[in-house]
C-alpha cells in the first residue's frame, strides 16, 4: 500500500523511549498494515530539577511534595508506595505538621488529629482554653499561652496517658525571662525555644531546651545572635546565621553545644568558602548535622556567564564538627531549601542532573563521614508545550523554559509500524507569546510545509499586527497587514492569509522578498473562509454549497465546485490538491469534498483538522480525538485516543496537530508526551486539473478538459491533446494539439519539475513512454493554464515569466499586410470568429452556435495557411508553397492595391479595405457579407 511520508522525533529520554536519534521505541508493538500505528516522542524536560517541599523528617519517613506530584505524601525510608495526604499544606514551621517521628497533625474540628504514619493509628489532642498550637513533636502537642497584649505567658505539654489526655507547663525558666515564639527546632524528646534576658542591663537573644517529657527548662549556653537557625540532632545543638539575615561577621559562623549538656562549654566553627573555583562567592545558607558533621547547603554567585550549577543548585558539603579548613562535597548539587534535619541525620533533594533527581538521607557512615541514600526519585518536570505544529514531514514544538520563555524546536518524521524520528534541533527563540496557557487568546504555530512555520504577533509592529514566518537558514520575514486585532486563518509555502479585526478585510501575504512590498501583503479582499492550496486559495462561492479556487498569481478563478453545504462555510481547508473541508460551524455540519470524484462526505463537527484523505476531530464533551477515514469517499470515524479538553478552547496546534502534506498525526499527553501516528491511509494523487489551471503533480486524464472562456484543452480518449475554440454550444475548430492520437489512454502531467509532459498510459514520471514535452527546462512549482485569450502557457511558480506557449492565443481583429496567418491562427469581433484551421480551410465561424458562415472551401490541405499579402491580396497556398511559388489554394482576388488590409469588423463582416479605406470611410475590395447573418 502507498502511504504518506511521516517523518518525526525524539524531544527527551525517558523510560517510554530508549532512543537514539531515530531509533524506535523497543517497547512498540507491530502494528497491522491497515491500523493506526504510533510511536511516543518522550517529554521534554526542563534544564532545573524539580523542587521537592520537605515539610519534615521523621524517624522512619518524611512529609514531602515535589513539583510533580499534586498533593502532599508520606515517603518511607525503606521504601514502598507514597501515602498521599492531600489535607496537609506546607507550613514550614518547625513542628507544624511534626517532628522527631513519623507522627503526622493535621487539625480537625475537635483540635489535632496525631496520626501515626507506621501503626496507621490517629489520637485527637484538644488544646485547652486559652492554649494556641504551636507544633506537634513526636506524639506530643506543644501550645503557647498569651496575654490580651499578646505577650507570651507559658508553654504546655499536651499529650496522652492510660487513654486519657494530659496537661504540663513548662516550667524552670530563668529569672526575668521574657518568652518568645516561635519554637526554632525539635524533635519527639525535646524543643528549643528562644526567650530573651535582660538580667545584666542588656537584652539578649538566648536559648533553652525544653524536655517534652517532663517540661523543665535547660537554659542553653549563649548568646543567640539575631534571627538565628537552629539545628537539633541527638548528639547536638547548633545555631549560625545565614545569609541575607545577619549582616555582622557572624555569618558563616556555627556554634555547637552538646545535647547532653546544654548548658556547657560552647564550641564555634568558622564555615571556610566553598571551593568553587575564582570569582565565586558563597554563603551558608542551611546547615543539618548527620553524626559527628556538619552538612552545608551554600548559596553562591559569580561572575562571567550562566552555569549549569545556577540551575541545579551547587554541592551539598560535609565537615567535621571537630573543625575543617575544608568541606567535601557529597552531592553534587542540591536545593538549598531542602535539608531538614532527622534525630540521625539529614533529608536533601538533588543529584548528579535534573533527570537524576532525588530525596536523600543522609546519615553517618561506618567511618562517622555522612552516607547519602537515594530514598525518594523525583522524576524530571517536562517542559510546558505552548504549540504543536505538524507539516511536510516536521515536527515543530514550542517549549517554555524554565526562565519563561518559549522556543521552537523541530525534528524529522517518518512513517512506518510504528514511526520514526531524528534528534530535536534548535529551530528559532520564540516567534511570538503564544499564551496557549491561557484561555483568552492563543497564537500557535501553522507549519507551512516547507519546514518555515508562520505565527501572528499581536500588535507587534508600528503598523499593528504583524505575522511572522520563519525561513530555516534566514532571519524572519514580517508580514504586516496594518490592521490590528486580527487572525492568522493558514499558512502554506510562501503565503498566508490574516483576517483584519480592525479593518474588516482579508489579507494575502506573500513572503517572497520581490512581492508585496515592504507589507508583503499581495491583495485583500472581503473576510470569509479560506484555505490555501499550492499557489491557490478556496474561499465559498458566490451561492451558498458552492466554493470558488483563486488563482493567487493571477487572482482569476481556477474552478468553482458544488458541495452539500447548506451555509456559506465559517471555515475552510485544503490538502494534497484533492480535498476541500468544509464547516457550517462548530455545532455542524461539516463535510469533505472529493476534487476527483466530485463527492461530498460527510464528516463529524467541531474542532476539526484535514489530513489526505482523513479527518481528525476533538470531541472535547467525550474527551476523544477521533479519526475519520474519508478516502474511499466512504466516512469511517473510529476513536484514536483520549485527549481531554485543552487548556484553551481551540487546541488545535496546542495539544493536537495534522499534516496535511505527509499524513501525519502528533497529540500530547498529559505527561507532555508526543504521540506520532501514522494513520496508514494511502496517499492520494492530486484531483484531475480542473477549470483553467494545472498546477504541479495534477494530471488531465482521458477525456477531461481545461477551459477558459475563449479556448478548451481536451485530454482525448485517442491519446492526442487538443485544443479547441469555444463556443456558445461547447468546444468548436481545433486550433492546436500534440500530434499524440492513437495512443489510447494517454494522459497529460503537470510535472513538479515544471514540465507539461504526455504520456502513455502505462508511463509516467521516472518511467518513461513520454509522448511529448512542452517547455525542454522546466521549474519546480511551473503550472500551466488555459488563458482567456486562448493561449496555454507553463508560468514559472508565483510568476508571470512563461517557460513555453501554444502560441494559440488570439490576434488583431486588423490584418496588415505581410501577415501570415498560420494553420491555428484566428481573431474575432463581437459576433464572429476567423479561424485559419489545421486542414487548410480559412472559416469564419458565429461566436453563439459556431455555425460557419463563410469559408476558402480549402479543407483536405493539411498545414495550408493564408498570407495578407502586400499587394492587397488574401490569398491561401499550401503547405509546401508560397507567394512566388505558386500554390495557391484560394485568393480573395484584390491584388494591385498595395496596402490594403483585411478586418474583421464587429458587425460580423470579414472586409479588405483599400490603405485609406476603412469602416464608415469606404474603400472595401471584398467582403464575406455576413453581416447580416452574424448575430
Amino acid at each position: 500500500m502507498t502511504q504518506h511520508t511521516l517523518r518525526s522525533g525524539c524531544i527527551a529520554v525517558a523510560a517510554a523511549c530508549a532512543l537514539a536519534s531515530g531509533a524506535l521505541p523497543l517497547t512498540a508493538a507491530p502494528a497491522s498494515a491497515d491500523s493506526p500505528s504510533e510511536t511516543v516522542v518522550p517529554a521534554a524536560l526542563l534544564n532545573n530539577p524539580p523542587k521537592d517541599n520537605v515539610v519534615f523528617a521523621g524517624t522512619g519517613g518524611f512529609l514531602h511534595r515535589s513539583d510533580t506530584q499534586s498533593t502532599f505524601v508520606w515517603t518511607k525510608y525503606a521504601g514502598g508506595p507514597d501515602i498521599p495526604v492531600p489535607q496537609v499544606t506546607g507550613n514550614l514551621a518547625p513542628g507544624y505538621r511534626g517532628a522527631g517521628s513519623d507522627v503526622m497533625a493535621t487539625p480537625s474540628a475537635d483540635g489535632y488529629q496525631l496520626h501515626d504514619m507506621d501503626a496507621d493509628t490517629t489520637i485527637t489532642i484538644t488544646p485547652g482554653p486559652g492554649q494556641s498550637y504551636l507544633g506537634t513533636f513526636g506524639s506530643r502537642v506543644l501550645t503557647v499561652t498569651r496575654a490580651a497584649d499578646g505577650t507570651v505567658t507559658g508553654f504546655h505539654v499536651l499529650g496522652t496517658a492510660n487513654g486519657q489526655q494530659t496537661d504540663a507547663p513548662v516550667t524552670g525558666w530563668p529569672a526575668g525571662a521574657t518568652l518568645q515564639t516561635p519554637v526554632l527546632a525539635g524533635d519527639a524528646d525535646s524543643v528549643v525555644i528562644r526567650y530573651t534576658d535582660s538580667t545584666n542591663g542588656t537584652t539578649e537573644n538566648r536559648l533553652a531546651l525544653v524536655d517534652l517529657a517532663t517540661g523543665t527548662v535547660t537554659p542553653i549556653m549563649g548568646p543567640l545572635a539575631p534571627l538565628a537557625h537552629v539545628v537539633l540532632s541527638s548528639k547536638y545543638i547548633a545555631w549560625y546565621s545565614a545569609y541575607g539575615t545577619d549582616g555582622t561577621s557572624s555569618a558563616g559562623q556555627v556554634h555547637v553545644v552538646s545535647r547532653s549538656d546544654p548548658g556547657g562549654t560552647e564550641t564555634t566553627l568558622q564555615i571556610p568558602a566553598a571551593p568553587l573555583g575564582s570569582g565565586y562567592t558563597s554563603h551558608v545558607r542551611s546547615l543539618g548535622i548527620a553524626g559527628d558533621s556538619l552538612l552545608i547547603a551554600d548559596l553562591a554567585s559569580h561572575s562571567g556567564p550562566f552555569t549549569p550549577d545556577d540551575t541545579l543548585g551547587y554541592p551539598l558539603y560535609s565537615m567535621p564538627l571537630s573543625g575543617s579548613a575544608t568541606m567535601t562535597p557529597v552531592l553534587d548539587h542540591v536545593y538549598f531549601n531542602t535539608l531538614r534535619q532527622e534525630p540521625d541525620g539529614v533529608v536533601a533533594a538533588g543529584g548528579p542532573a535534573a533527570t537524576d533527581w532525588a530525596a536523600h538521607l543522609f546519615t553517618a557512615g561506618p567511618d562517622g563521614t555522612p552516607t547519602g541514600t537515594a530514598v525518594d526519585s523525583d522524576p524530571a518536570i517536562p517542559a510546558p508545550l505552548d504549540g504543536l505544529a505538524l507539516g511536510g514531514g516536521k515536527l515543530f514544538t514550542v517549549e517554555r523554559g524554565t526562565g519563561g520563555g518559549d522556543y521552537v524546536y523541530d525534528r524529522s518524521v517518518q512513517p512506518g509500524s510504528p514511526p520514526s524520528y531524528g534528534p530535536q534541533q534548535d529551530f528559532s527563540d520564540s516567534l511570538a507569546a503564544t499564551d496557549c496557557d491561557t484561555a483568552a487568546t492563543c497564537n500557535p504555530p501553522i507549519a507551512n510545509g516547507d519546514g518555515s512555520i508562520s505565527q501572528l504577533r499581536p500588535g507587534d509592529s508600528v503598523q499593528g499586527d504583524a505575522v511572522v514566518v520563519k525561513i530555516p537558514d534566514l532571519n524572519p520575514i514580517l508580514v504586516t497587514p496594518g490592521a490590528t486585532g486580527g487572525t492568522l486563518v493558514d499558512a502554506e509555502g510562501r503565503y498566508l492569509v490574516y483576517d483584519g479585526g480592525s479593518t474588516k478585510k482579508q489579507y494575502i501575504g506573500d513572503v517572497d522578498p520581490g512581492a508585496g512590498g515592504t507589507s508583503h501583503v499581495l491583495f485583500t479582499r472581503p473576510i470569509s473562509a479560506a484555505a490555501l492550496s499550492g499557489t491557490t486559495v478556496w474561499v465559498p462561492g458566490s451561492t451558498p454549497g458552492t466554493l470558488t479556487q483563486i488563482d493567487l498569481t493571477t487572482r482569476r478563478t481556477v474552478q468553482t465546485v458544488t458541495t452539500d453545504a447548506p451555509c456559506v462555510p465559517s471555515e475552510l481547508q485544503a490538502a494534497a490538491q484533492h480535498w476541500v473541508y468544509w464547516s457550517c460551524g462548530p455545532s455542524g455540519p461539516a463535510g469533505v469534498h472529493d476534487l476527483a470524484t466530485g463527492k461530498d462526505i460527510p464528516v463529524p463537527a467541531g474542532l476539526a483538522q484535514l489530513g489526505d484523505g482523513f479527518v481528525v476531530e476533538h470531541d472535547t464533551s467525550a474527551g476523544k480525538l477521533t479519526l475519520t477515514d474519508v478516502h474511499t469517499d466512504t466516512p469511517t470515524t473510529t476513536d484514536l485516543a483520549d485527549l481531554p479538553t485543552g487548556p484553551v478552547a481551540d487546541d488545535r496546534r496546542v495539544t493536537w496537530a495534522v499534516d496535511k502534506y505527509q499524513g501525519g498525526i502528533a497529540y500530547l499527553d498529559s505527561g507532555k508526551n508526543v504521540h506520532l501516528v501514522d494513520p496508514h491511509i494511502p496517499a492520494s494523487t492530486p484531483a484531475p486539473a480542473a477549470g483553467a489551471f494545472m498546477y504541479p503533480g495534477q494530471q488531465l486524464a482521458p477525456g477531461h478538459s481545461l477551459s477558459s472562456s475563449a479556448m478548451t484543452l481536451t485530454m482525448q480518449t485517442d491519446g492526442n491533446l487538443v485544443a479547441r475554440l469555444n463556443t456558445g454550444k461547447g468546444a468548436g475548430q481545433v486550433v492546436w494539439s500534440t500530434g499524440t492520437s492513437g495512443n489510447t489512454g494517454a494522459y497529460a502531467v503537470m510535472q513538479n519539475d515544471g514540465e507539461l509532459v504526455v504520456y502513455k498510459s502505462t508511463g509516467g514520471p521516472g518511467r518513461g513512454g513520454a509522448l511529448w514535452s512542452g517547455p525542454a527546462d522546466g521549474a519546480p512549482g511551473a503550472y500551466a493554464t488555459v488563458q482567456d485569450d486562448g493561449n496555454i502557457v507553463v508560468y514559472e511558480q508565483a510568476s508571470t515569466t512563461p517557460l513555453w506557449a501554444s502560441g494559440t492565443n488570439a490576434h488583431s481583429q486588423t490584418v496588415h499586410g505581410g501577415t501570415t496567418l498560420k494553420p491555428g491562427w484566428w481573431t474575432q469581433g463581437t459576433y464572429t470568429r476567423l479561424v485559419m484551421q489545421t486542414d487548410g480551410n480559412l472559416v469564419l465561424y458565429r461566436r453563439r452556435d459556431g455555425a460557419a458562415l463563410w469559408s476558402s472551401r480549402t479543407y483536405g490541405h493539411s498545414g495550408a495557411y493564408a498570407v495578407m499579402q502586400t499587394d492587397g491580396n488574401v490569398v491561401v497556398y499550401t503547405s509546401t508553397e508560397g507567394p512566388g511559388k505558386g500554390g495557391a489554394l484560394w485568393s480573395s482576388h484584390t491584388y494591385g492595391h498595395s496596402g490594403a488590409y483585411a478586418m474583421v469588423q464587429n458587425d460580423g463582416n470579414v472586409v479588405v479595405y483599400t490603405s485609406t479605406g476603412g469602416p464608415g470611410k469606404g474603400g472595401a475590395l471584398w467582403a464575406t457579407g455576413t453581416n447580416t447573418t452574424a448575430r
